[in-house]
Parts: C-alpha cells; sequence; structure tokens
C-alpha cells in the first residue's frame, strides 16, 4: 500500500460526517480509501477537470463521493469528502 495524505478540508468534512453517517457509510469510506491507495488508476474514477495543472479526481463509494490527487512524489492526497444528503 503506498503513501496517503490528508488535506485539512477533508478532515474537517470527516469531522463534520461523523454525527449522520452510520457506521455502513465508514466502511464503504475506509474501504474506498484502502482502494484508492492501493491503485490510485481506478476503473471507476471520474477526472475533476478543476485543475488541469494538478489533475484531480473524484470516486463514489456507495453515499460516499471522494475527491482526491496524486502528489508529485506518487502519494495519495485526499482533499474533500462528500457525504449525499437525504
Amino acid at each position: 500500500m503506498g503513501d496517503y495524505r490528508l488535506s485539512r478540508q477533508f478532515l474537517e468534512e470527516l469531522a463534520a460526517s461523523e454525527k449522520s453517517a452510520s457506521a455502513r457509510d465508514f466502511q464503504s469510506l475506509e474501504e474506498a480509501m484502502a482502494a484508492i491507495v492501493q491503485n490510485p488508476n481506478l476503473p471507476r474514477r471520474i477526472s475533476s477537470f478543476y485543475n488541469p495543472a494538478a489533475p484531480s479526481y473524484l470516486y463514489r463509494a456507495g453515499n460516499i463521493l471522494i475527491h482526491f490527487r496524486l502528489t508529485e512524489s506518487d502519494d495519495v492526497e485526499f482533499l474533500n469528502l462528500f457525504w449525499q444528503r437525504i
């Protein structure tokens, strides 16, 4: 498994979701993050087109949308975390 980083925004969004997310949501998040770190070129990732000079990607896992990028040292940096709100 490669190295990864968590942005401040990602950590804030994770902390904010702790009250409303289910145990299944957290399990999906953990599994998705492990899969991304192991293989950032997952077939279901979608380019975010946010910054062409530093491409980033979106990956959906259940009710969760994960925004990540590869750093210059090929580490995965998790940028944002979006939860489906009902």
